[in-house]
């Protein structure tokens, strides 16, 4: 489905319950061989203009692909145990269990000092783990991701009002 302002604005807000809750999300790739490779990324920002960014560290198979087909599908996840739970109870989820992004990734290329203030800014909180500098001490280089389309994750009879 093609993402209008309205539905934008939603997508943000789902997708930062979801970032909360899981700390990831997924972004699905191809090589040029046909071969499918999905990677975790807990650095993907959603901008307001239809588009985000995620720190490219460690992804070495993503990288490579998006290099040859720049055409990703991002997948998040509420996985909040609160949140199942209720759509357990109720029978129904009362919004998607996960999301779909549909886009295209540009090249990588130098974070800008907003970027980088941005992701340390949501990361914050785990400055005091010994993993955080390990992790997060280089975040160098960006790419962008510019959505077009999404869909909603179909769970059946609990999301057919959806």
């Amino acid at each position: 489905m093609k993402i209008t302002r309205d539905m934008w604005e939603k997508i943000r807000r789902y997708y930062s319950e979801a970032l909360k809750a899981s700390m990831h999300c997924s972004i699905a790739t191809v090589s040029n061989h046909g071969i499918p490779n999905v990677s975790p990324i807990g650095s993907l920002m959603l901008k307001d203009d239809y588009s985000g960014f995620f720190f490219d560290i460690f992804a070495g198979t993503l990288s490579k692909n998006i290099d040859l087909n720049n055409h990703v599908c991002i997948l998040c996840v509420n996985t909040g145990k609160l949140f199942w739970l209720k759509s357990l109870y109720l029978n129904r989820f009362g919004k998607p269990s996960g999301l779909k992004l549909i886009g295209t990734a540009g090249n990588k290329r130098e974070a800008t000092e907003e970027e980088i203030e941005s992701f340390r800014s949501y990361i914050k909180p785990l400055k005091s783990f010994k993993g955080y500098h390990t992790l997060w001490d280089n975040l160098q280089y960006v790419r962008e991701v510019r959505f077009t389309d999404y869909y909603p994750v179909n769970t059946g009879k609990m999301t057919f009002d959806l």
